[in-house]
């Protein structure tokens, strides 16, 4: 029982006792007169009552002291990194749709049980953040149900504005830390959103985030993350735009080879645009890189964004640039990673080992089949081209037009499908041209 209700309690029992003796003392021979009886049990009551508004105002400012005490919350936590395995181990799912209600179930329990204060509510919003990584599993699969997930999304947003609101009401100061993670992760919710849709052309919901107030790394390396995302988008659809590309995507062969051939004819204004963006987006990139450095995770992904925007800036400036070493590193974090989600989900049996397959674990390993399938994109792209050769690789064997590649695969994630047909073909008309 709480402390206010214990207090309550036994003040009761003292009324209640201290009134049933003042009845008996009445009704006896020995009691007093009636007038002098009122005056006296009036008096205790008027007593009892200033008590009693004394110790509910007590133990209303110890509550409200508590729900505002931010004392050693994570979000302050400068040391703080996110455990890959324990994710892994804790969302075991095998299909999207389970791991989708998993995820989900995971945070609106947390937002309904474990979120009564304001520490415990940063814990929440950590726990939000370190599943951001997560969500593409669910709405990058080929299965997804997209309407559905942006529908649950809302509710959960809404759930965390009302916590939020409900601190707010209480003590505007102390959570400022709070705030700007809601919104951080608001506008990264968008931008995934956005990306899901097809959609370049983002909204500035990142630059509304205070960045330089929040202190935990995770926090920090996804606002620097997807601020850099943000102006890769960008400058992409400042491209896009002055290309008239369309629907095409400029990451396969097709596209980068449109993109190398009409590069020069962007109008120098709108170039110079671009090429900010894109710059913009490697520093952020680099700032992100730098504070994630303790982290197993995070580096795969921030290096793969920065491999493929400095590659657009390779193009589009005719300079050369630390593109393939980028891509490279980043192929080798994403490796890392696999390799230790392996040994995460490996079940060892009496005369064998076995790895439990998940969809999380399908889910990073196309991650590195796509930073892999890109990097053939890019190179092929550039030996068509009367630039300089670059080694056509792929998981540590060079390719030549002649090579039969036994390609991962990747069946819940199609995109990685249709490059790995666009460079057989590529392939091909290669060894077509080199035979002529």
């Amino acid at each position: 029982m709480k402390k206010s209700k214990i207090l309550h309690a036994v003040f009761l029992f003292l009324v209640t006792l201290s009134a049933a003796l003042a009845a008996w003392a009445y009704h006896i021979k020995e009691g007093a007169d009636l007038l002098n009886f009122t005056v006296s049990i009036t008096g205790f009551c008027i007593s009892a009552l200033a008590l009693f508004i004394a110790v509910r105002t007590y133990t209303s400012i110890d509550s409200v002291n508590n729900i505002n005490k931010m004392e050693g919350n994570i979000l302050d936590n400068e040391n703080y990194v996110t455990s890959l395995p324990e994710l892994i181990t804790t969302f075991k799912s095998k299909e999207s749709r389970d791991l989708y209600a998993e995820l989900f179930k995971s945070i609106e329990k947390k937002l309904k049980n474990e979120s009564s204060t304001a520490a415990m509510l940063a814990d929440t919003l950590q726990h939000m953040i370190d599943l951001i990584v997560l969500l593409p599993a669910v709405f990058n699969a080929s299965d997804a149900e997209k309407d559905s997930y942006k529908t649950h999304i809302k509710k959960i947003l809404k759930q965390t504005e009302k916590r939020c609101e409900i601190l707010h009401s209480i003590n505007k100061g102390s959570s400022i830390q709070i705030t700007e993670t809601i919104k951080l992760f608001k506008a990264v919710i968008r931008y995934q959103d956005l990306v899901a849709d097809g959609n370049f052309n983002i909204h500035a919901d990142l630059l509304h985030v205070r960045g330089p107030i929040l202190k935990n790394p995770v926090t920090r390396t996804v606002y620097h993350n997807y601020l850099g995302l943000y102006h890769n988008k960008k400058g992409m659809h400042l491209l896009r735009k002055a290309l008239s590309i369309g629907n095409i995507d400029t990451l396969s062969i097709k596209g980068l080879a449109l993109v190398k051939k009409h590069a020069q004819t962007i109008d120098p204004s709108i170039l110079e645009e671009i090429e900010m963006h894109l710059r913009s987006a490697c520093n952020q990139f680099d700032k992100a890189l730098k504070i994630s450095e303790e982290d197993m995770m995070w580096p795969g992904f921030i290096t793969y964004n920065k491999a493929r925007t400095l590659y657009f800036l390779h193009i589009l400036s005719n300079t050369e640039n630390t593109w393939l070493a980028s891509l490279d590193e980043a192929i080798e974090f994403r490796a890392r990673v696999n390799r230790l989600i392996d040994e995460t989900l490996t079940t060892s049996q009496v005369d064998e080992e076995s790895v439990e397959d998940t969809h999380l674990r399908q889910f990073f390993r196309y991650q590195e089949e796509l930073a892999r399938i890109i990097r053939l994109n890019t190179t092929i792209s550039e030996n068509n081209t009367e630039k300089g050769k670059h080694l056509i690789l792929y998981r540590g064997g060079e390719i030549t037009p002649t090579s039969r590649i036994n390609f991962e695969n990747t069946p819940r994630f199609s995109q990685v499908k249709s490059y790995q047909e666009d460079i057989i073909q590529a392939l091909k008309s290669m060894n077509a041209a080199s035979t002529h």
